[in-house]
């Protein structure tokens, strides 16, 4: 992996430290490049807090990359939060002060995109989560 990392200015953060809890799927940001090209990111995650005592809350970021709009799009990544008994593989209960690193690319089975969007899918008994999160360009 490239180990140069270049942070994007402060208005591209996808969600500050201390903003309000998030109850309901949501986009976090879009991120437009000039053209369809391949760049690679890292997006971190930092919980705040979470709630997972009903046991069935889950939270999914994801990264969809589209050409036309979102119409339709292509998932990048996925990073699953929540409850053990939702998570895949039956991660551990996430908890506030954990931290994330997403990799992801704009070129996804070899086709390049312009558009891409950070999402935060929810479900569950009412759902609530409170992260910061932002994204930097890789180039090696």
């Amino acid at each position: 992996m490239p180990n140069k990392f270049y942070p994007f200015d402060k208005r591209l953060e996808h969600r500050a430290i201390g903003s309000a809890a998030l109850t309901a799927t949501t986009v976090l940001d879009t991120i437009a490049e000039r053209a369809a090209q391949r760049t690679m990111y890292l997006t971190k995650v930092m919980l705040e807090a979470v709630k997972i005592s009903a046991n069935d809350e889950s939270y999914k970021v994801v990264v969809e990359c589209s050409n036309d709009d979102f119409s339709t799009v292509e998932v990048a990544a996925v990073l699953s939060l929540g409850a053990t008994e939702e998570r895949e593989s039956g991660a551990p209960d996430s908890a506030a002060g954990d931290e994330y690193d997403i990799y992801w690319c704009t070129e996804i089975n070899q086709r390049k995109y312009q558009k891409s969007r950070i999402r935060l899918v929810v479900a569950g008994t009412s759902p609530s989560i409170t992260l910061s999160s932002h994204s930097t360009i890789m180039t090696g």
